[in-house]
This record gives structure tokens, C-alpha cells and sequence, in this order.
């Protein structure tokens, strides 16, 4: 039993010691009831500049001249305003979770003799930058020590925080290849192995081709690329000043695309050979007239290799029922007239009413009208006849229905039956165009089944 209190007092000694060691010499953590204590406290709006020095690493330097960041050293290059907004909120309020020390004189024991990390802040209207220092991982390893010199106070931050001054000059510089939104083009021009094209974006928002022939484009398609475009990052910089374009391929490029924006601006990216050996399509590219090359991901030229085809707009007419007014019906030499309107019904909701007014007046079953949209917009372009021959080899020159769609952007088009084949012809297109039979034929025989809503019929 003696032995038994013996053992229980050492214990106890014990527990009291390391609870010593861990209160007054590992740190005096703060409660989870009590406020954490800020070390670096800056306006985001008055830094003027910012540097972040590694030990073994490239020193980073950040200024922003005209209210924009730029990088200098340890290369000028404009940088990434987003990266470095993310910093500047990091370092914005910079708390530590603990206090270690009040004062030493063994800094190395922290790894702060020297940092492994200095993160300086230059605030308008201050003379000494604000400057914090970090050192080696804590015991626990979930936070990193750090001081704010000239005080000898050593804290602990959590090692997250660090994470967001742990950057590469990469990381930090601009990578935006192009500097493009694609709501700001208005022209697109495309020259590469697959043929040379190009586009424009009508006043309606709708895009259309004007080379090499007039033909109507997909509007979702033609911005699947121009996000492309607007999204393309640099990956890697293979050359800052390039003495000779040969070696990336870019003395003549394989690929070009020219971009005209609505401010009369333009940009061209050239596209040259494969990047390195590896099967990963990386390729280089820069910006017409810049020296700089990059390595950018492949993911642009696999939209480009799909060619112009998979630009076109595949469908014979896209239209929208809630964007429709009217349209006209020409079939077998009688013009019909259709007209959309709305009223408010007895909950004030609005009911949309559709009705023939020519060649007579008839009110029309809604679901029907609707659905003879829905078919004009589901009918599926099977070929594209880019050089055509006359129309009646296509039976054009008598077609068996045309439908002439007001809307936003006014459209018509016509269908023909030739040998067993479907063709048709539409506004602002120069090719003819042959049709899925089968959706063709459903069309037509909604628009021509278009008849007048039956009255209810009298209970009495």
C-alpha cells in the first residue's frame, strides 16, 4: 500500500509539471469565451505594397501604381488582383491563437532567427511598413510561431493563415491570357488546319457567320468557346522574352484567333506546337506581339479542332414561345395569321390568348400554338449544302409551307419535299439546309392543324 502512494504522489508531480510546462512555457492559450488578439490590423484600402520573403525562395514584391497591382521583383509583370486581394484579407486581421512568450532572447528556439517567412505590409501614411514573421511549426503541429518586430512578444497562428502567404511569384502574377469578357466581342475570326471563318454577334445578341459564307450560328455553342477564351490561364511561362518564336511553334502558328471587342479593341492568340513530350495537349500560345510565351491547357484547341461545324446553329429556327408576337403560315397558296396576346385573368395572373386574324378571326387552343413552336424549334438539321444549286433542285422554288416568326428577331424559313428528302431555306443563311424527315413532317402538320378553339358545350 505504500508503494501504491508513493507511485500516486509521483503521478501527481508529474501532471503538475507538465501542466507548468504547458501553461508558462508552451503558451497561454486563449479561452474559447475570450478574444483572440489581433497582431496585424490594416485597412485593405491603404496598402500601397506588399512583399513576401521565403527562406531558399525568390523574394515577392507587390505595388499597386494607378490602383492596380503590379509585381516587381522577382519579375515585372501585372498581377493577379484576385490573389492578391485574398493576401490582403488574410493579413486585414491577422489573429494569434496563443501567446508564447512575453520576451526572449532565444528567437531560434522558435525559428524565428531567422524567419522561415516575412510577410511586409506598406500602409499609406505610415513611415515603417508593418511587418510579421513567422518560424517553425509548434509542438501540437497545428500552428506556426510568429512575432512582430521590433516587439519580443513570439504567438502562434494557425497554420492555415500561413498557407495564404505561402505563394510562388506565379501565383501572384496575372495569368490571364487575353483579358476578355465575352459579353465585349463583337467579331470572332478563326484561322487554323480546320479552315479560316468568322463571326459576328448581330444587334439582337444573336451570333451569326459572315465567312466563309452567311450562315446562321448557335448562340450557345459560339459562347461555350468565347468562355473558353475568357477563362484561358497560363499554366506555366515558357519563355518572358523570346528571342526566336521557333522553337514554341509560334513563328507560324498553327491556330489564330482574332477578337474584335464593342470598343473597337482587339486581341489575337496564337497558337503554336505541343508543350514538352507528355500527352496532356498543353501547348504554347502568347498574345500577338507580346514576347512572352506560355503554356496553356489544351482545352482551346480541342474546341477549335471541331471546326466551324460545330458552331452552326443545328436547329432550323430558335424560337422561344414567350418571346413570339405572331407568325404567318403559307401553305398550299393561303396565308394564315397568327397574333399573340395577354390578359389578366380574375387573380390578376396573365394568360396569354392566341388567335388567327387572317384570313379570318378564330380564337385558338394555346397549348396547341405552343406546341407547334415547340416542334419548329425541334427540328433537326441533318446536312448543310454550303454551295447549293438552284432551288428547284431542292423543290424550293415551290415550297410546301413557309412560316415567317415576329419576335425579337424576326425569322422565316421555308420547307420543301424533293425525292423522298426534306430542304429548307432561312432568313439570314445562304446554304440549304436538309431536314430530319420525320421532325419536318410533325411541324407541318402541327402549323397546318392549327384550328379554332372549340366552344364549350352546353350542359342543357
Amino acid at each position: 500500500m505504500r508503494q501504491f502512494w508513493k507511485t500516486g504522489f509521483a503521478l501527481l508531480v508529474l501532471a503538475g509539471l507538465g501542466f507548468y510546462i504547458w501553461k508558462y512555457e508552451w503558451g497561454q492559450e486563449v479561452g474559447p469565451d475570450e478574444p483572440k488578439e489581433s497582431i496585424l490590423v490594416v485597412d485593405e484600402a491603404k496598402v500601397t505594397g506588399i512583399s513576401i520573403d521565403s527562406k531558399g525562395e525568390d523574394s515577392i514584391r507587390l505595388v499597386k501604381e494607378a490602383g492596380e497591382w503590379q509585381m516587381v521583383a522577382p519579375f515585372a509583370a501585372p498581377a493577379d488582383s484576385t490573389a492578391v486581394d485574398s493576401i490582403l484579407t488574410r493579413a486585414g486581421d491577422l489573429e494569434a491563437d496563443e501567446v508564447v512568450v512575453e520576451t526572449t532572447e532565444d528567437l531560434a528556439q522558435y525559428g524565428l532567427a531567422p524567419p522561415a517567412r516575412t510577410l511586409t505590409v506598406t500602409v499609406e501614411g505610415e513611415d515603417e511598413p508593418r511587418v510579421v514573421e513567422f518560424g517553425d511549426t509548434a509542438p501540437a503541429g497545428s500552428a506556426v510561431y510568429a512575432r512582430t518586430p521590433p516587439s519580443p512578444r513570439v504567438y502562434t497562428v494557425a497554420t492555415w493563415v500561413l498557407s495564404s502567404f505561402d505563394k510562388k511569384p506565379f501565383d501572384l502574377r496575372d495569368r490571364d491570357v487575353l483579358h476578355v469578357k465575352r459579353d465585349d466581342v463583337r467579331i470572332l475570326e478563326v484561322a487554323g488546319p480546320e479552315g479560316d471563318y468568322a463571326l459576328a454577334r448581330t444587334d439582337a445578341g444573336d451570333w451569326a457567320f459572315t465567312e466563309p459564307l452567311a450562315t446562321r450560328a448557335g448562340r450557345w455553342s459560339v459562347d461555350g468557346l468565347l468562355g473558353t477564351l475568357e477563362n484561358l490561364r497560363m499554366e506555366s511561362v515558357a519563355a518572358e522574352e523570346a528571342k526566336s518564336l521557333k522553337p514554341y511553334g509560334l513563328d507560324r502558328p498553327a491556330r489564330s484567333v482574332h477578337l474584335v471587342l464593342n470598343d473597337g479593341t482587339t486581341r489575337t492568340l496564337e497558337i503554336g506546337g505541343p508543350a514538352g513530350e507528355d500527352d496532356d495537349g498543353k501547348v504554347y500560345a502568347r498574345e500577338k506581339d507580346s514576347s512572352l510565351v506560355a503554356v496553356i491547357p489544351g482545352a482551346v484547341v480541342t474546341d477549335l479542332e471541331k471546326g466551324m461545324g460545330e458552331l452552326r446553329a443545328k436547329k432550323l429556327l430558335e424560337v422561344a414561345t414567350y418571346d413570339t408576337e405572331g407568325f404567318d403560315v403559307v401553305s398550299g397558296g393561303v396565308t394564315k395569321t397568327y397574333a399573340k396576346s395577354t390578359t389578366e385573368d380574375d387573380d390578376g395572373l396573365d394568360q396569354t390568348r392566341w388567335k388567327r386574324t387572317a384570313p379570318d378571326e378564330a380564337e385558338l387552343e394555346t397549348t396547341a400554338v405552343e406546341d407547334a413552336l415547340f416542334k419548329l424549334s425541334g427540328v433537326e438539321i441533318q446536312e448543310f449544302l454550303d454551295q447549293p444549286s438552284a432551288p428547284s433542285a431542292y423543290g424550293l422554288d415551290a415550297p410546301v409551307l413557309r412560316i415567317a416568326v415576329r419576335a425579337k428577331t424576326d425569322s422565316w424559313a421555308e420547307i420543301a419535299r424533293k425525292d423522298g428528302d426534306v430542304y429548307a431555306r432561312r432568313s439570314g443563311d445562304d446554304a440549304v439546309l436538309k431536314l430530319d424527315p420525320a421532325k419536318a413532317g410533325e411541324l407541318i402538320e402541327a402549323l397546318e392543324g392549327l384550328e379554332p378553339q372549340k366552344a364549350a358545350e352546353d350542359p342543357d
